[in-house]
């Protein structure tokens, strides 16, 4: 009897499910639609409420380092036009191009997102575009290591104190642009500020809040850890540790002002206007237990279980533990690598077409499943910290998180 009764209301669902997915729900608010990656995409990771809009500036255009940027920001859409895009250097997206500022509900929280090293500041639009629909203003810029650098006298370890300085000068900027009558006027709120980086952008990301290089920690990295120093054949292999830092501490200590190398403790270089910040696999491996104790805003560290290029041990476990944070949460996708959290390959076809599948696609995971676990981690982590939503913060509790192949711990929430 239980069994015919099953059968009769799947029936039923076949046949009317269809129908109701056609017929618009009566009262609807207009908006843009509400759906994830997948079909099973966890709450936070569907669109936002807000359209998505785009725009391409400079930050200080007559500067010897002038810093190219996307924005991403709520946006209107009267027309309701389609969110799509092709972005600079052909990445595809969904987004509108000069779409006009949603000023009714702003200013919106500012997020300052940092590629990682030689890569672009369009390395994962689908995050940008993501967490405008809830509501914040996304900031990219091309930091001086990438790919699209003319400047033959360039060396990677300078990057070291730059680009912790460059997210300054983003901050300053974001402040001038919402008061200078150039179209974002009232939208950026820069009293509520986060930072998320990859890779190298998550020793951008934690520098910029407060990590400071400890000399005697990151000289230990070679002999302790030489999986966290050596990059993988797809890099161009090399000692990484000696290419960014160990062979170059003279030279960074110049750049940075300093009479001489430091004896153990760098200086921070952290910017007091960040409220939050998240690592994507990030080099955490030069700063050690007392270098981190200077990092005090809320955290969100997430890692592959197999990443290849920044072995989770010293990146990712040992800093969750050191970091001078109450509310922190580590979140491990479980047998997944490095370029997770990148683009996916369908909005950089050319990266295929030039070989490097690798840095577009994962050897475990379905990358629309991975990148809806991250927006929805770090949707709930941004609106918990920076707007103070409570039903945010109750979906990074403990009980709150079970999803298959994921291994999550966390503190404060």
């Amino acid at each position: 009897m239980h069994t015919r009764r099953l059968l009769f209301v799947l029936l039923i669902a076949v046949l009317v499910l269809p129908t109701l997915a056609i017929v618009p729900f009566a009262g609807a608010q207009e908006g843009p639609p509400q759906v994830g990656l997948r079909p099973d995409a966890p709450p936070y990771a569907l669109h936002g409420p807000y359209w998505v809009g785009n725009r391409e500036l400079v930050i200080e255009p007559e500067s010897e380092r002038p810093l190219p940027l996307t924005v991403w920001y709520p946006a209107l859409n009267p027309a309701e036009e389609e969110e799509a895009i092709t972005y600079v250097y052909g990445a595809i997206g969904n987004a509108i191009n000069e779409a006009t500022p949603d000023g009714n509900n702003g200013p919106y929280p500012l997020i300052i997102y940092v590629h990682p090293a030689s890569s672009l500041r369009i390395a994962a639009v689908y995050l940008g575009e993501h967490l405008a629909s809830w509501g914040f203003v996304v900031m990219a810029v091309n930091y001086a290591d990438n790919q699209d650098t003319t400047d033959p006298s360039f060396q990677m370890y300078s990057t070291v104190y730059s680009r912790p300085r460059d997210v300054v000068r983003q901050i300053d900027y974001a402040d001038w642009l919402n008061r200078a009558g150039q179209g974002l006027d009232g939208m950026i709120d820069t009293e509520r500020v986060a930072i998320m980086g990859h890779d190298w952008g998550g020793y951008t990301a934690y520098a910029a809040s407060g990590a400071q290089i400890d000399n005697e920690w990151f000289n230990r990295m070679p002999v302790e850890h030489p999986e966290a120093c050596i990059m993988p054949v797809e890099m161009g292999g090399g000692n990484w540790c000696a290419l960014i830092f160990l062979n170059h501490q003279e030279k960074i200590a110049e750049l940075a002002g300093l009479e001489n190398v430091p004896d153990r403790l760098w200086p921070s270089w952290g910017d007091p206007r960040i409220d939050a910040m998240i690592g994507f696999a990030p080099d955490g491996y030069g700063f050690g237990p007392e270098g981190l104790k200077g990092v005090t805003v809320p955290v969100m560290l997430m890692t592959g279980s197999q990443d290849r290029f920044n072995p989770p041990e010293v990146n990712v476990h040992q800093p969750y533990e050191f970091v001078g944070s109450t509310e922190k949460s580590k979140v491990v996708f479980e047998g997944g690598d490095h370029m997770m959290f990148a683009n996916n390959c369908g909005a950089v076809p050319w990266l295929v077409d030039l070989g490097l599948f690798w840095g577009c696609s994962d050897p475990v995971w379905d990358m629309d499943r991975a990148h809806d676990l991250i927006n929805h981690f770090a949707t709930a982590f941004f609106l918990a910290t920076l707007k103070d939503d409570a039903e945010a913060a109750a979906a990074l509790a403990p009980d709150a998180v079970q999803f298959p192949g994921v291994t999550y711990e966390v503190q404060g929430f």
